[in-house]
């Protein structure tokens, strides 16, 4: 995870400037599952005024997300260009609507007024120390009660080296999460991340504290994401790469919350981690050339313009072609599997536009609105009940662009609360019965191969004595194995292969009809990825 620290002690194109350095490791195959669970439907949310406070109900998990828009990416001059980028211009906003001190004021006075349980923040312009190191602003560390996930140090300074060449301004800037702590804890046994998190995929494991209303929720992976600006394709892998860190964690119940630059439409491929409807051909055709055309008119995280760049963009009459339709078909499939593979379900939070600005490429009006910040959830263990409204809800906002007087960033926040309850599990009774077939399982495998080296062992062919006359001689000279000798090997590999096969087929015929929480069990037992094939239990986490 990244960096915890207790608070109490101590449009899209802007996320390309954050680097979105990621470096996790899988951590081997766990089981998957061959189709989507459907969850019941839950009752309609009610929908509450943006800005309502989020501590009403105490037995309620609340969660909140919001772009910062970091001070650094308000018309910088970009040294690529010798000029302010079109999408840090905000030709909309007035110079005082800009500034920075205004901005950060209304910024804290708004996180003081929601009491969100988990404050996950994207743009985050982190402080460097004399040493060189980088920590959470000094205005963020007035929130009290909160304790922060912020990035790994490495990531950090090399976003604020790219910063230092791109922007002649060396900060670092990324995600992070806060979280109450009189009501959420990390659990004991978390084990953490070996290289940390980066700058734009920030994570806590977290639980319930005890003795608070929040006892009931079990250990769940929350996410601060800021999703590439303008490739689709990175931004399946972030969030391949965040389903793979909440396993790695131990735990199948997770919360994304932030910037993911999509609107999650039908057709898009981060949609397809939230549904496996499969969309219509327009749907598709529509969000591929969507995608293509935002990767050519915008700037990316290579460092090079937009405008210096060639790029697969769509064709002149706007529509993608059938090669570019085919590798976005691929990559909707590998997104529409990637929930299955790692046994982890997710609902998306209905929020609304929450950007509005001049449209992509114009430098004059009227605005547009884009529904960017999303939060995508497991309904198993945390149910949606209330969430904020967005643009639909402020026509002046959605007319006058962002940020303006009222809202201190060029996004709106997003926020819901959620109904918590503990992560399902298998009954004893049951758990127990299935380690007994899974001991017994072994037993007759174990069996099985002691039986056959037995077996070999006595039709293995006795060695050939080595002539006492000439000794020396026969020494010095490597002598091959018989021709009884070689043949028994090769009848020795060819039977272990096929006795070796054939309980792999046990292993996997045993596996083909549990479910979910008969999968867990299996996997607590250290049964999982390998297993399967060899029969060895992997080594359990220290």
């Amino acid at each position: 995870m990244g960096r915890c620290r207790s608070l109490s002690c101590a449009f899209r194109t802007r996320a390309c400037l954050l680097g979105g350095i990621f470096a996790w490791a899988s951590r081997g195959p766990l089981f998957s599952l061959p189709r989507r669970i459907h969850m019941e439907r839950s009752p309609e949310p009610r929908r509450l005024p943006r800005g309502s406070p989020l501590d009403a109900e105490p037995s309620c998990l609340s969660v909140l997300s919001y772009n910062l828009l970091a001070p650094a990416f308000v018309r910088p001059i970009d040294l690529r260009t010798g000029a302010v980028q079109p999408f840090a211009a905000f030709e909309w906003a007035s110079a005082e609507d800009l500034e920075w001190e205004l901005r950060r004021k209304r910024l804290l006075k708004q996180l003081e007024g929601w009491h969100a349980d988990v404050v996950c923040l994207q743009e985050v312009q982190f402080e460097a120390s004399p040493d060189g190191s980088f920590a959470l602003p000094v205005w963020l560390q007035g929130l009290g009660n909160y304790t922060a996930c912020i990035p790994a140090e490495k990531y950090l300074t090399l976003i604020a080296e790219r910063n230092e060449r791109v922007l002649a301004n060396k900060v670092a800037i990324g995600c992070a999460v806060l979280f109450r702590s009189d009501r959420l804890m990390q659990p004991s046994d978390t084990e953490s991340s070996g290289s940390g998190d980066p700058n734009t995929l920030v994570s806590a494991c977290l639980q319930g504290c005890p003795e608070s209303p929040l006892a009931a929720l079990g250990k769940t992976a929350f996410f601060s994401v800021h999703l590439d600006a303008q490739s689709e394709e990175k931004r399946v892998d972030q969030l391949r790469k965040c389903l793979e860190k909440a396993r790695a964690l131990g735990t199948r119940q997770v919360l994304f919350a932030g910037d993911l630059n999509t609107e999650c439409r039908p057709g898009s491929c981060i949609a397809a981690f939230i549904s496996d409807e499969m969309p219509s051909e327009e749907e598709m055709a529509r969000e591929c050339a969507s995608a293509l055309r935002i990767a050519g008119s915008e700037d990316g995280d290579d460092e090079t313009p937009a405008e210096s760049k060639e790029t697969q963009t769509a064709g002149e009459t706007g529509e993608p072609s059938p090669e570019q339709l085919e590798q976005w078909r691929l990559l909707w499939q590998k997104a529409a599997k990637s929930p299955a593979e790692h046994r982890i379900n997710l609902s998306r939070v209905p929020t609304g536009a929450t950007r509005s600005a001049y449209d992509h490429g114009k430098t004059e009006g009227p605005c547009v609105t884009w529904k960017l910040d999303h939060i995508l959830h497991s309904p198993e263990t945390i149910q949606l009940r209330q969430l904020w409204t967005t643009l639909e809800e402020d026509e002046a906002a959605s007319a006058s662009g962002l940020p303006n007087g009222e809202n201190p960033s060029d996004h709106l926040p997003v926020a819901a609360i959620f109904q918590v309850s503990p992560p399902p599990a298998l009954d004893e009774d049951a758990r127990r019965a299935l380690l007994s077939r899974l001991g017994d399982l072994e037993a007759l495998h174990a069996a099985e191969l002691s039986g056959l080296e037995e077996e070999l062992a006595k039709l293995e062919p006795a060695a050939e004595a080595v002539p006492e006359a000439g000794y020396a001689k026969a020494k010095s000279k490597k002598k091959g194995d018989s021709p009884e000798m070689i043949a028994f090997k090769q009848e020795k590999r060819r039977r272990q292969k096929e006795l070796k096969g054939r309980q792999a087929v046990d292993r996997q015929e045993f596996v083909r009809g549990l479910g979910d929480l008969e999968l867990d069990v299996m996997e607590a037992a250290n049964c999982s990825g390998d297993w399967l094939e060899t029969g060895a239990r992997s080594k359990p986490k220290r």
